[in-house]
């Protein structure tokens, strides 16, 4: 990866600090100014609770555990993604990546409803994944509703992905053959979505191997408000007034893409779908029964296609709640975090050692 000059770095992290921060109301006042009030008006009361949480990315602003980069997607336009790429700890350190092999390759999207959110919130998921595995993780960004509403989220992350594809091995050392993806939220719909592009699902050799899902979105069919919620959910929201942000990514498109696994993907037909997958499910959310939904599906379909090789495992977290392992550890305990977070590292370790690949 080319360095750049340490004044050039600087600059970038700042730039994009601030264009962080106040990213909900440049969208209202400037780029979504061709938007209904309805959305603008959401988005000026959506940024004090987005500053706040764009906080997290300041112990990151100068030195973090990973290096930025920026991929080209489309003429004139590139997109920051953030790379974990872990080293040997010392000359002993004997580990599979000094034999000069390529490393697996893991992708991760992050949360944000599809309208917010940045890959520094996945910080720690993706650290691990690199110390524990051994693989270069690229957290990426994407274009986010309602100024860009479907497909662009999807058509970011699926030309990020093309762009791996061709240039990972020189650039980072990492083996497109070997790919895995997670996600969180809206996040865990786009990295399981990206697998419908025919070079991301069987036969291809660059099909994602292995899929960790942290409370993903699979159908975006039904807005927030419709959806089922449980009988302990909170029977006054006080963040409900950002629900139609939420469905904006989709709200345009729903009736003439209803079928559209790139949208839905708990849609996908079962043979693009990769062979393991986990989808962590808190209870305390919206999304429990489309989860169980495709869970079902899944094993119905594998059962009468006599598929045994596709696995796909549930983890029903009874006492979490959508988000919880983005909070800080002050509010859920990092041991928590670490049941759920040991379970998918595991998953990508027996997808890795299927391959042939074993850090120690």
């Amino acid at each position: 990866m080319d360095a750049p000059t340490w004044s050039t770095s600087i600059l970038r992290s700042c730039r994009h600090f601030i264009s962080l921060q106040w990213r909900p109301t440049l969208d209202a006042l400037w780029y979504g100014r061709h938007l209904p009030w309805s959305l603008r008006w959401r988005l000026l009361a959506f940024q004090p609770l987005h500053s706040i949480a764009s906080l997290s990315f300041l112990p990151y602003l100068f030195r973090g555990p990973y290096e930025v980069d920026y991929i080209p997607v489309a003429p004139g336009r590139e997109l920051r993604v953030l790379v974990f790429n872990r080293r040997r700890a010392s000359a002993d350190d004997k580990r599979d990546d000094d034999a000069g092999r390529l490393r697996p390759l893991h992708v991760d999207g992050h949360a944000g409803g599809f309208m917010g959110g940045y890959p520094e919130s996945n910080v720690p998921w993706c650290e691990l994944v690199a110390q524990r595995t051994g693989a270069v993780v690229v957290s990426v960004s994407y274009r986010l509703a309602p100024v860009h509403p479907f497909p662009a989220a999807i058509d970011d992350v699926d030309a990020i992905i093309a762009w791996l594809r061709d240039n990972a091995a020189e650039r980072y050392g990492a083996d497109s053959n070997l790919m895995t993806t997670s996600g969180n939220s809206a996040g865990g719909n786009l990295m399981l979505a990206c697998t419908q592009s025919p070079e991301c699902h069987e036969p291809a050799p660059t099909s994602v191997k292995g899929y960790v899902g942290f409370y993903p979105v699979l159908d975006l069919l039904k807005a927030p408000w419709e959806k089922p919620r449980p009988e302990d959910f909170p029977k006054v929201d006080v963040l409900s007034f950002l629900e139609p942000l939420y469905d904006s990514y989709a709200a345009l498109v729903k009736a003439t893409m209803s079928d559209s696994p790139r949208m839905n993907p708990g849609l996908a037909p079962l043979e693009t779908l990769p062979k393991r997958m986990l989808i962590v499910m808190p209870r305390l959310d919206i999304l429990p029964t489309e989860i169980m939904a495709f869970g079902e599906r899944v094993e119905r379909e594998s059962r009468d296609k006599s598929d045994t090789d596709r696995v796909l495992d549930i983890i029903d977290v009874k006492d979490g709640f959508h988000g919880y392992l983005e909070v800080p550890n002050t509010v859920v305990p990092w041991s928590k975090k670490m049941e759920v977070y040991e379970k998918g590292l595991q998953l990508l370790k027996e997808v890795h050692a299927e391959r042939g690949w074993k850090w120690a």
